[in-house]
């Protein structure tokens, strides 16, 4: 048998126009037996956080092409972070996808794809990866890349629509039947309300009695549709908690949350009459997720608030998604300060497949401005955008 023959010669990586939208659209039906959960979008317009005169914040495709046609692609999501008091822009290689997946012949055109981005960020990272094994993480491990999962955090409400669903766990039958009778019998709802329960006072006796969350008549939450100077307020109150965070004023929040977009919930929280957080939530029925099943998940995507106040967010979020029948709230946090407001509020921390991978130069940087990375603040906020949720 012949060996397999690579293409490694003749690629060329450039941006999206639409003169190459003919050509985008036979790339994604030949790779469609692939079964990618994405595709690249088939005019250039398409784009989410499209790029515009004087934004920081854009997103912008770039394709791999040989002489046929696009053999490649991938997004590169630019964005101001602060970074040991410094604003640094920062690139997030997004939805890398190439030939490869169905034809050996282009298995070198993701290397070039992904060398391509380091040439045009070398501070980068990838977020949601799936698996520390996945085909994507090699490649970036090979080059020199750092991995770490961001701690996942959830709260049942509806035992028994958790129990039914949780496709996680119901991986055999005799899991499935033991499920089931939890459901119907009740033991379920009164195993979560008894989990929540001790994951607060776990939470309380690790940190003190003046760790104990309480809610007051003073602390209220109210829905709002678009980020407003006191954003910019909190924003200026939080430079200093981080060690490193994406640059979240009004303005670039906007952008990532539109005004007229109606599937964000954002709450604004007050303690009198007085700003302390925000968060960004959604509530989304699931559809045979592999996961999640046909839940009702509500999910915290992004929050910040005055150091101190982040557990007063957190139970904010909570509540709000509560009432909105969420059968389990769920969020990722790498912060240490939030990572703490989710257990004082009733989460329990989880398995994550949620994966934060960091180019070499962008690692080096991390380290320099925290070496545990306790202070560095990521939320799903800060990748793809909400999908999957």
């Amino acid at each position: 048998m012949q060996p397999q023959s690579f293409v490694i010669v003749g690629i060329q990586i450039r941006p999206y126009t639409e003169e190459l939208s003919e050509s985008v659209a036979d790339f994604n039906r030949r790779v469609a037996p692939a079964n990618i959960s994405f595709s690249v979008p088939i005019t250039p317009s398409a784009v989410w956080l499209p790029k515009a005169p004087d934004r920081t914040l854009h997103r912008e495709i770039f394709l791999a092409l040989d002489d046929t046609g696009v053999r490649g692609a991938y997004t590169l999501k630019l964005q101001e972070f602060l970074c040991g008091g410094e604003i640094r822009t920062v690139g997030s290689c997004q939805m890398p996808i190439s030939e490869g997946i169905v034809d050996k012949r282009y298995a070198l055109v993701g290397l070039q794809i992904m060398q391509d981005a380091l040439r045009r960020q070398p501070l980068a990272y990838d977020l949601g990866i799936g698996s520390f094994d996945a085909s994507i993480a090699k490649v970036h491990k090979a080059m020199g890349w750092s991995f770490r999962a961001l701690p996942f955090y959830f709260r049942i409400q509806h035992g028994g629509a958790f129990a039914r669903e949780i496709r996680y766990l119901r991986t055999s039958p005799l899991r499935r039947l033991l499920l089931n009778l939890a459901a119907w019998s009740g033991i379920a709802s009164l195993g979560a309300m008894l989990a929540h329960w001790g994951a607060r006072q776990l939470s309380t006796l690790r940190n003190g009695v003046l760790a104990r969350f309480s809610r007051n008549c003073d602390v209220f939450a109210e829905s709002f549709s678009t980020f407003g100077c006191w954003a910019d307020d909190i924003w200026r109150q939080c430079g200093d908690h981080y060690s490193t965070i994406a640059v979240r004023t009004a303005e670039i929040l906007n952008i990532l949350y539109p005004p007229d977009s109606e599937r964000f919930i954002r709450i604004r929280v007050l303690r009198r009459d007085r700003t302390v957080g925000w968060a960004v939530l959604l509530c989304t029925r699931m559809e045979e997720s592999k996961y999640f099943g046909n839940m009702l998940v509500g999910s915290v995507v992004d929050c910040l608030a005055v150091p101190g106040e982040e557990a007063t967010v957190m139970e904010e979020a909570h509540r709000i998604l509560m009432r909105r029948r969420s059968d389990i709230v769920v969020t990722n946090q790498s912060h240490s300060s939030w990572r703490q407001a989710c257990r004082m509020a009733g989460f329990i921390e989880g398995p994550s497949n949620y994966i934060l991978g960091a180019s070499k130069a962008f690692t080096a940087l991390l380290s320099e401005c925290d070496p545990r990375g306790d202070r560095v603040h990521i939320t799903r906020g800060d990748g793809d955008g909400p999908i999957h949720l």
